[in-house]
């Protein structure tokens, strides 16, 4: 292989490593991002934050890649299984696909149903997971208590 070649080889190589290294960081940079601002929300009404609970962030992250493969906002449907593992007795889950995490957090908060999860007091855990995907956020973070 010529020099040129071998050069253009190893930094697209590179190139391609530092992609996929990014991917994950910007998911967790984004996750901690929503919790941050779900709890300013809960601390502004006197309540508890919630503690990230990184397996169901998992989860969560899953959720918010498939509703983002298919282009549509859809609700976990066993979403009692996926909780029950962590002792959780009450739960619920936030959907959301808009162009800010900001504009996510506003809508929940104009939604009586979304509002009641974020301000729910018996919430002392959440998994959150956020997809970037042609120009919007797919968000799911699920509660529960």
């Amino acid at each position: 292989m010529s020099r040129p070649r071998a050069y253009l080889v190893l930094v697209a190589l590179v190139a391609v490593m530092v992609a996929g290294a990014a991917a994950p960081a910007q998911a967790d940079d984004l996750r901690g991002r929503m919790l941050q601002k779900v709890n300013r929300v809960r601390v502004n009404h006197d309540l508890h934050r919630l503690k990230l609970n990184l397996r169901l962030s998992d989860e969560a992250q899953t959720h918010s890649q498939r509703m983002a493969n298919r282009n549509e906002i859809f609700h976990t449907s066993d979403l009692a299984s996926r909780v029950r593992p962590f002792g959780a007795t009450s739960w619920g889950e936030n959907v959301a696909m808009a162009g800010t995490l900001r504009r996510t957090k506003v809508l929940w908060m104009h939604s009586s149903e979304h509002r009641y999860n974020m301000l729910h007091a018996s919430y002392r855990r959440a998994g959150v997971g956020v997809v970037s995907a042609r120009g919007w956020l797919w968000v799911t973070v699920i509660f529960y208590g």
